[in-house]
């Protein structure tokens, strides 16, 4: 993405000619770059959370908020999955594509799906893994952005 970044903008500030359909592809690599990542940030358990109140908790009662944040997420990601597998179907039998390049974005959105609902399994593996006490000693989420 960066590489192709710095081809538009020296093709367009040096040579006056711009890659042809760099902003679509960017877009596209931007989407993909985020759902790619989900699953990596589900399993690490980097959501974000209030420092203020999660810090304080100990014991049972970081335990059950370790279990209710990975209720919502899980809840969350197949929301994600499913809209995505959704607008997928629609992409595809309505067969669209990009303004100038014409890359259909049917595969982009199978992509996408596949991966939220990859990261919704991620969470609910964790979530049975915390409900049966598995994972005792991992810790809730921390409130910083380490």
């Amino acid at each position: 993405m960066v590489a192709l970044t710095v081809f538009d903008v020296a093709g367009r500030y040096f040579f006056n000619m711009p890659l042809s359909g760099g902003y679509e592809i960017s877009e596209i690599l931007m989407g993909l770059t985020v759902f790619a990542a989900l699953p990596l940030a589900s399993r690490a358990e980097n959501h974000l959370a209030i420092g203020l109140l999660t810090d304080r908790l100990t014991g049972n009662a970081r335990r059950w908020h370790r279990i209710m944040i990975l209720m919502i997420s899980t809840a969350g990601l197949g929301y994600i999955g499913w809209r995505m597998t959704v607008q997928a179907g629609i992409m595809y039998s309505s067969m669209a594509s990009t303004g100038s390049l014409r890359l259909p974005l049917w595969p982009v959105a199978g992509a996408m799906a596949a991966l939220a609902w990859l990261s919704c399994l991620v969470t609910a593996v964790l979530l049975a893994r915390a409900l049966v006490g598995l994972d005792r000693d991992a810790h809730a989420a921390k409130g910083s952005l380490e």
